[in-house]
């Protein structure tokens, strides 16, 4: 599996050859699906809990007798009708989370990082390091490469490159370790700094 190689203004610069191992297995849609559901799942936030009447305490004496007051019928305070009562149809506190084993993790990201370059959809560009924030140097770079949405991968966490693509619409800088399957198919072009090839294999094999 060959793929473009950009130098630091991304403009082409070659082929380079990826690891088969993680860019050209036989694609598991199913697992790489299911880890996306698991992802968005985690995401969320719990539900809130409230009480039905059988969970409210007390309600257990009538709160008048049946006939003669003149009020409505009641048989205890705990009914969803009254202040205080219990919850009818309520929230359950129902959590979302998801897990799945880190072999079947990894298999995901290696399904989708081949569907992905087998799409033309992965690149590898020379390190870039900037000294200091420069926004428009890496937009500059962005233009070059022609994709709409660029996803970089870096080896090891660059402050001056995540500021320095942090205002760029469309654009995100991410470190190897926090590969997941939303971010590798939300962008246009995946972008891998060339030392990030050898770390990634870190966290998919």
């Amino acid at each position: 599996m060959e793929v473009t190689k950009y130098d630091k203004t991304g403009k082409e610069a070659g082929k380079t050859e990826l690891n088969p191992a993680i860019f050209d297995i036989e694609v598991n849609h199913e697992v790489a699906s299911e880890y996306l559901l698991l992802q968005l799942a985690n995401r969320r936030r719990a539900n809130p809990t409230t009480l039905t009447r059988s969970q409210v305490r007390g309600g257990g004496r009538k709160p008048w007798r049946q006939k003669g007051t003149g009020r409505a019928r009641a048989g205890t305070k705990n009914s969803p009708l009254w202040v205080g009562g219990g919850v009818a149809h309520g929230p359950d506190g129902k959590n979302h989370k998801k897990s799945m084993p880190r072999k079947v993790r990894r298999l995901a990201l290696r399904s989708i990082l081949t569907d992905r370059a087998r799409k033309g959809k992965v690149a590898v560009i020379e390190d870039l390091n900037p000294e200091t924030p420069k926004t428009k140097e890496l937009v500059n770079v962005v233009k070059n490469i022609g994709a709409e949405k660029v996803l970089f991968v870096q080896p090891d966490r660059s402050e001056n490159l995540e500021l320095s693509v942090r205002n760029i619409p469309g654009v995100k800088a991410l470190l190897f370790s926090n590969l997941n399957p939303h971010d590798l198919l939300k962008y246009t072009q995946v972008v891998f700094l060339e030392s990030a090839l050898s770390s990634i294999e870190e966290v998919v094999l």
